[in-house]
C-alpha cells in the first residue's frame, strides 16, 4: 500500500514539474504591460537574433490614436531569454530627417559587414535607411533620400551574403497588375537595388510580407485579407513560390503583421494585437508564440495565448 501511495505520488510530483516546465515555455503576452515603466504601444514586430539576443524592432502607435496617420517613430525591445525584456524605447525618429516625412509603418533591420541597416517606411511607401554600429543604435542616416518604393519592406540577408529586400505592391505600381509578393537583390552597401523587382506570388496578397530560412527552404508570408498565408520555395528569388496554407488567423483587434526568428534551436513567431494594455485597432501590442514544422517543412498553425 505504501508503495501505491508513493508511486502515485511520484506521478503527481512529476506531472506538476512537467506542467510548470510547459508554463514556463508559453509566451509572454503581451510583451509589454501598459503598467511597465515607458510603456509603448509596440507594433509590428519585426524579431532578429544578434549577438545571442532577440531584438524586436517596432513601429509606435501614439496613446490618442483613431487611424495610422500619427505613425511616426520606431522603438526596440530587447531580451537575452524571451522572458526578461528591456524597453529601449523611441530609438529612431525618422522626421528629424529633411527628406523623410508622412506616415512610417512597419520596419525591418539586418546586418551586414559591421552594420546594422534599418529600413523604415516614410510617406507610406518610400524606404528610407539609417545604420548604426549597433544593435540599438544610435542610429544615422545611411541614404538622403528613398531608396525605393514598396509597401511593408523587409530584408534577408542569405548565407552567402547576398541581400534582398520584399514587400509588396499594392499601394505602389509595380510589374504587373495587382498587388503580390515582391522581391529584389541589394547591393553590397545595402541602400541600392541590384536588379529589378520580381514579382514572388501568383497569388495575390494584401500586406505584411516576411521572409525566413530554414534547413534551405525560403518561407514567404503575408497577410490575405484576415489571415495570415505563406509559400515556400528553393531559392530566394522564386518565380512563383508555392502557396502552402494558413500561417495564422487573423490577429485579435489588428490587421496582423508578422515575423518569424530561430532562438536557441526554437522557432518562435511575432505578431500584434488590440485587445489587450486598453488597446486597439490603432494601438497594438506586440507578442511572439512558439513554430514547430512539421517533417516535411510545413508549419503547424499558430495558435495565440496570452499570459495567465
Amino acid at each position: 500500500m505504501k508503495n501505491i501511495f508513493k508511486n502515485t505520488l511520484i506521478r503527481i510530483v512529476s506531472l506538476a514539474l512537467c506542467l510548470v516546465w510547459a508554463s514556463c515555455l508559453n509566451a509572454q503576452n503581451p510583451i509589454l504591460s501598459k503598467n511597465d515603466s515607458g510603456f509603448v504601444y509596440a507594433a509590428d514586430p519585426a524579431a532578429e537574433v544578434y549577438n545571442g539576443k532577440v531584438y524586436v524592432y517596432c513601429s509606435r502607435d501614439v496613446e490618442d490614436a483613431v487611424s495610422y496617420k500619427t505613425m511616426q517613430d520606431y522603438v526596440i525591445l530587447e531580451s537575452s531569454d524571451l522572458k526578461t525584456w528591456v524597453n529601449h524605447g523611441v530609438v529612431l525618429e525618422p522626421r528629424k530627417y529633411s527628406w523623410a516625412s508622412g506616415q512610417m509603418n512597419a520596419p525591418d533591420v539586418a546586418y551586414k559587414d559591421g552594420w546594422y541597416y534599418f529600413y523604415f517606411p516614410f510617406d507610406k511607401t518610400h524606404i528610407g535607411v539609417s545604420k548604426s554600429k549597433t544593435p540599438i543604435g544610435p542610429w544615422e542616416e545611411a541614404v538622403t533620400e528613398k531608396i525605393t518604393t514598396i509597401f511593408d519592406p523587409t530584408v534577408f540577408v542569405d548565407d552567402d551574403g547576398q541581400a534582398y529586400i520584399y514587400g509588396n505592391d499594392h499601394k505602389v505600381n509595380i510589374g504587373e497588375k495587382g498587388a503580390h509578393i515582391m522581391g529584389a537583390k541589394l547591393k553590397s552597401n545595402m541602400t541600392e537595388l541590384d536588379g529589378p523587382w520580381i514579382r514572388l506570388s501568383e497569388e495575390t496578397v494584401s500586406e505584411a510580407v516576411h521572409v525566413f530560412k530554414r534547413n534551405d527552404i525560403y518561407y514567404f508570408s503575408a497577410r490575405v485579407g484576415p489571415v495570415t498565408k505563406y509559400w515556400m520555395a528553393d531559392n530566394p528569388l522564386p518565380q512563383y513560390a508555392t502557396l502552402k496554407g494558413h500561417l495564422a488567423s487573423n490577429a485579435p483587434d489588428a490587421p496582423n503583421h508578422t515575423s518569424a526568428i530561430e532562438f536557441k534551436n526554437e522557432w518562435y513567431f511575432f505578431y500584434h494585437r488590440g485587445d489587450v494594455n486598453d488597446g486597439s485597432f490603432h494601438k497594438r501590442s506586440a507578442c511572439f508564440e512558439k513554430m514547430s514544422f512539421r517533417e516535411d517543412g510545413t508549419i503547424v498553425e499558430i495558435e495565440y495565448s496570452l499570459e495567465k
